[in-house]
């Protein structure tokens, strides 16, 4: 099934005509779960699992082997690993057994070369990757040879205040891509507006690219822009700045009472919740929605609500200051380098902060590799993250404490690869599998 559109590129505007049917793979990938299904449980309920850690990649003393920043991981149907190191930017290549392989991409504009780190993934013997710098699809066999280097353009969205940017995702197994809402655009008060007003309800289409960077077919329609670009959107959002030492510095703030939105390849998941305002058990519910905008399951979960400490928010404000991840502020201007008067800087921001007494539930939703659905908890120890895993029903598998300063870039039923660094702060890539606790 194709779709009639009318295409229109650069500052103009792609116009994408409603779809009147979904493809057969779509109503079967929508139809995966108990639609409309809402079970509610209580997280204390369920089993506690553990992480045992395995083989490590990298190196602490040779920066050719060794990672400076992991961009993503994927592993192919023999087992081979494929780690992106985002610095240089490259993909590497390891067998089964650690050993490096081969090496595919680098720093360039040229066919097979990066001017930044690329979105990346393997399907079948193709490796594709989607620059975001240059707007390019390029795909390699897994040996590594460039099979084709395409540039492609964003298929626009109107919004209040500006524009939305449907990009390309992922790839499939027939060699489309998906796609995603990733990046938006605001119009200056000298700009027209796009004729969407804030009380409008934005829709916006799952359309597929193919590896020439063309739109070829809609196959679905989400009933709601994400949350990042809803509105009163971020345009209207006013931080607070405080002056201290000449300089400019933003108040951290606590995170948004608005859904977690995490992008699937058939649909999209929301996770919402409220900010509590009693110690009382409070919910939050998950909800995976298909193609067709149809509810492909729906969880509420109970749990007990968790203050946000003194130590917490003046971990927080120290995080801001020293500019480093954790500090709640969206843009650190000063982030080149610490301050020598970080702690006083801190004070200050400590002082300036209005956060609620209790944290909201969810951090952001992880989507596995075989449409599982992992869920970041926040905690009450900023060393510890603590994750919900549910299956690809939405059913729970039970929760997992893992290291606040893991990344997870890769899972796949009972096995996952994350980044975690050493004390040196050197990130190496380490396989864990899952186990029941006890």
């Amino acid at each position: 099934m194709t779709t009639a559109s009318s295409v229109v590129c650069g500052a103009r505007t792609r116009l994408l005509a409603p779809i009147t049917a979904l493809t057969t793979w779509c109503i079967v990938v929508s139809a995966c779960g108990p639609s409309g299904d809402d079970t509610t449980m209580h997280l204390d309920a369920l089993p506690s699992l553990t992480a045992e850690a395995g083989m490590r990649l990298g190196d602490f003393e040779d920066p050719d082997v060794g990672f400076s920043r992991v961009g993503g991981v994927d592993v192919d149907r023999d087992g081979n690993v494929y780690v992106l190191e985002a610095m240089v930017p490259e993909i590497r290549v390891y067998a089964p057994d650690g050993t490096l392989l081969r090496r595919m991409g680098r720093r360039g504009e040229g066919p097979g070369e990066f001017e930044r780190a690329p979105r990346f993934g393997v399907v079948g013997d193709t490796v594709w990757t989607v620059s975001a710098g240059d707007n390019r699809i390029t795909l390699f066999d897994r040996e590594g040879t460039v099979l084709s280097a395409r540039r492609y353009e964003s298929v626009l969205v109107a919004l209040p205040d500006g524009h939305g940017h449907i990009l390309p995702w992922a790839m499939r197994p027939d060699g489309s891509f998906t796609s995603y809402l990733g990046r938006r655009t605001w119009y200056g008060s000298d700009e027209s507006g796009t004729g969407v007003s804030p009380d409008h309800d934005i829709r916006w289409p799952f359309v597929l690219f193919d590896a020439t960077g063309a739109v070829i077919d809609t196959i679905g329609w989400a009933g709601r822009t994400p949350p990042g670009m809803w509105h009163p959107g971020e345009a209207e959002w006013q931080p607070t700045i405080l002056q201290i030492g000449g300089r400019q510095w933003w108040v951290p703030e606590p995170p948004r009472d608005v859904p977690e939105w995490g992008t699937l390849q058939d649909g999209y998941v929301l996770a919402e919740a409220h900010a509590p305002e009693t110690d009382e058990d409070a919910t939050f519910t998950v909800t995976r929605f298909g193609l067709a905008g149809d509810t492909v399951y729906s969880r509420t979960f109970h749990y007990r609500p968790i203050r946000y400490s003194s130590a917490d928010l003046d971990s927080i404000a120290a995080r801001a200051a020293r500019g480093e991840a954790g500090g709640m502020v969206p843009f650190n201007p000063n982030r080149s380098s610490v301050p020598d008067n970080w702690r006083e800087i801190a004070r200050s921001l400590r002082d300036a902060m209005q956060f609620p007494d209790f944290k909201l539930p969810v951090e952001y939703a992880w989507p596995a590799q075989d449409g599982a659905l992992w869920l970041r908890l926040r905690s009450a120890s900023d060393t510890t993250a603590w994750w919900l895993l549910l299956d690809q029903q939405g059913n729970a598998r039970g929760t997992l404490d893992l290291p606040s300063e893991l990344r997870i870039m890769w899972n796949h039923g009972d096995t996952f690869w994350a980044v975690k660094p050493d004390a040196f702060d050197v990130p190496w890539v380490i396989r864990f599998r899952i186990r029941p606790m006890g």
